[in-house]
């Protein structure tokens, strides 16, 4: 509790004035730190930072509640640190407060009154105006009139009467959605100014709004396929699992899994994504009546949040056919491992339920190698780039040999990826390799497409079987 000692009352005219004036100014100078949205609404313009409450905060909040949607326009003064460093700090506050009055000036120009929901300073040179959704209000308008704004602002800036002769200053435009999507009103403003101040300073592309939104679109309309490839056991023919493999909408740049996974990871929703793959794979397995082992890839990014094995849990409890043990885990090595013990630990406790892991792509880089020798997975999935034309290189097969050797000592099984040719598969028939995936066996398909060719897999299960009697003999 803050305790505010007030001025006592004199005697006489004069005391009585200055104890009231006195009694004034700390009852505003309180009201400003304890401000309550209702309490002044122009407050919204550029609020102070002693606030011990945001008004920002509380408006949006309260604009939010209502199921409104907003917009970050957010300008970026360029070499502002420099400006820090050459001049003295009174010419840095005047400056800056030339720069709200002249935005204030400018704003009406381009936006009515009533669409502005406040607008702030972040730091020195960030200074943020939030919209209100409205009537032809798209992510490319707001873009639009943000840069007309800041070349309006520009403009009255450099008019050598409106405050230093010689000075000439340049900003950066960040624009960005703030949706509904974070329920929390000051996180979601905490994001929104993270990925504006990212496009303004340019370590994001100026399209990563919309690209984001349209990535929060397809989660939220779980608009995602699953794809299945079998995994072939080389010594009986038989199929020994399924590879779950996901594509994005179709005529997108995020039907490609490598665009949609990189990009949920540059736009935060890498876990979110990776939630949707898991319930999408988990209803396959249960429609399809799979019995096979399912491999499901994971990065170590999502297997370390701290909601992940509940999620997996209770999808689980969702589809009680389904088996852990059926699930194998396949990191992958998009994302690198950080911290070896507490993923050794994590894993743990996901095998205590019943869950295996495999490692992918075991020989493409050192970084492999280590996950494998620190978390001793089930699985060892050995990199196409090993396998292709392993049948023309000796070295490959040696180190093929040696990885065989080694997953033998730390009783692993292992899986050849990328089998295109027979001549490859001829090679894993005789270096004994376990099993093999790859376009030689079966493409990705939809479950029920790989279902319907059966008599393929009869053609492949006797190949298979041939060449282990030619290499057995």
């Amino acid at each position: 509790m803050i305790n505010f000692k007030f001025p006592t009352i004199v005697g006489g005219k004069m005391g009585d004035t200055m104890t009231v004036l006195s009694f004034s100014n700390w009852k505003e100078k309180l009201k400003m730190i304890c401000y309550l949205p209702f309490s002044n609404k122009s407050l919204k313009y550029f609020p102070p930072d002693f606030s011990l409450r945001d008004p920002i905060v509380s408006i949006l909040q309260q604009y939010r509640r209502q199921g409104g949607n907003c917009g970050l326009l957010l300008f970026y003064m360029e070499d502002f640190h420099h400006l820090f460093a050459t001049y003295p700090h009174s010419f840095i506050q005047n400056l800056q407060q030339h720069i709200r009055i002249t935005m204030r000036e400018v704003i009406p120009t381009f936006f009515k009154k009533q669409d502005i929901l406040g607008i702030k300073q972040f730091g020195g040179e960030d200074f943020c105006i939030f919209i209100k959704e409205h009537q032809g209000f798209t992510y490319d308008e707001m873009h639009r009139k943000s840069i007309l704004l800041r070349n309006e602002l520009e403009r009255r800036l450099r008019l050598p009467a409106r405050f230093h002769e010689e000075a000439s200053y340049t900003f950066q435009v960040g624009c960005y959605m703030i949706n509904q999507d974070i329920e929390n009103t000051k996180a979601a403003i905490h994001s929104a100014y993270h990925y504006a101040h990212s496009i303004a300073t340019k370590k994001l592309p100026p399209h990563f709004t919309k690209s984001r939104q349209h990535l929060v679109d397809i989660i939220q309309t779980e608009n995602i396929s699953v794809l299945t490839q079998p995994i072939m056991n080389l010594n009986t023919g038989e199929i020994f699992g399924w590879e779950i493999l996901t594509r994005g909408p179709h005529n997108t740049p995020f039907h490609s899994p490598i665009e949609l996974f990189d990009f949920a990871y540059q736009a935060d929703l890498l876990s979110k994504m990776e939630f949707l793959v898991i319930k999408k794979a988990f209803n396959e397995i249960a429609v399809r009546q799979i019995r096979e082992q399912v491999f499901i890839n994971i990065t170590p990014v999502t297997l370390c949040h701290p909601l992940f094995l509940n999620e997996l849990l209770d999808v689980m409890s969702q589809h009680p056919e389904v088996s852990p043990s059926q699930i194998v885990l396949e990191i992958t090595e998009r994302h690198a491992i950080r911290n070896f013990d507490y993923m050794g630990h994590l894993l743990t406790k996901y095998r205590s339920h019943g869950f295996r892991f495999a490692v992918d792509d075991a020989g493409a880089g050192y970084s492999s190698l280590q996950t494998i020798s620190e978390l001793v997975p089930d699985i060892i999935k050995i990199d196409r780039s090993l396998i292709q034309n392993i049948d023309k290189f000796e070295v490959k097969q040696s180190l093929l040999r040696a990885m065989l050797h080694f997953a033998e000592n730390i009783n692993c099984q292992v899986i050849a990826e990328g089998v295109e040719r027979q001549e490859e598969a001829d090679v894993l028939y005789e270096m004994q390799v376990q099993m093999g995936q790859g376009f030689y066996f079966a493409r990705p398909e939809p479950f029920i497409a790989n279902q319907d060719r059966t008599q393929q897999f009869r053609l492949v299960k006797e190949k298979i079987r041939g060449n282990r009697q030619v290499y057995s003999a």
